[in-house]
């Protein structure tokens, strides 16, 4: 019979276990900086949020999975990140929100990603800044970036390296620079 201590004697296995705690502990310290936020967060290393102004709101649901050197910036007065339960973000995705950037719950945001609802400047007297929506159950593709006013309906997939700049329709797959419906009716896990 095998002694209670050598249950975790493998090194590995000990190193994940202390890393998995890591996270939840990271998680419960980062939802002292949110507006809203649900419990059961797992925060992986150098998660940021810049918040220049005073009253900007970071609201996440339960389940919300931030990986490592994933960037929220919340970039004028008012500004809005909200993200549903069960959805992660991983290595290195960007969140940029002068107004509104909501993603839904069960989202996978794979690495390298970018989410934008501003241009940072206006051009042609067109206003720089379009909330974008992000449905449930969405998947978006390693390298993707996503534009200001762009809507994208549930179920639907973003293939990697795409730039959306047009709304996404729900269960679709596009896929492209710019991103182009590549067909309908997807289904993913």
């Amino acid at each position: 019979m095998e002694s209670p201590g050598r249950l975790i004697a493998d090194p590995a296995r000990r190193r994940h276990a202390r890393a998995r705690a890591a996270q939840f502990v990271r998680g419960a310290w980062f939802a002292r900086k949110v507006q809203r936020s649900d419990g059961r967060l797992k925060v992986g290393r150098g998660v940021r949020v810049s918040r220049p102004y005073p009253d900007t709101r970071v609201e996440l649901g339960s389940g919300v999975r931030l990986h490592e050197d994933v960037r929220l910036f919340l970039d004028a007065p008012g500004a809005l990140i909200a993200i549903g339960a069960d959805t992660y973000l991983n290595r290195r995705t960007e969140i940029m929100a002068k107004r509104s950037v909501q993603i839904g719950s069960r989202c996978a945001v794979s690495w390298d990603v970018r989410i934008l609802d501003t241009d940072y400047h206006a051009l042609d007297g067109r206003p720089s800044v379009d909330p974008v929506r992000i449905g449930d159950h969405v998947w978006i593709g390693s390298g993707a970036t996503v534009l200001k006013g762009v809507t994208i309906g549930d179920g639907a997939v973003v293939a990697a390296g795409s730039l959306v700049v047009n709304d996404v329709p729900a269960k679709t797959l596009v896929a492209g620079v710019p991103a182009r419906v590549v067909r309908g009716d997807v289904e993913w896990d």
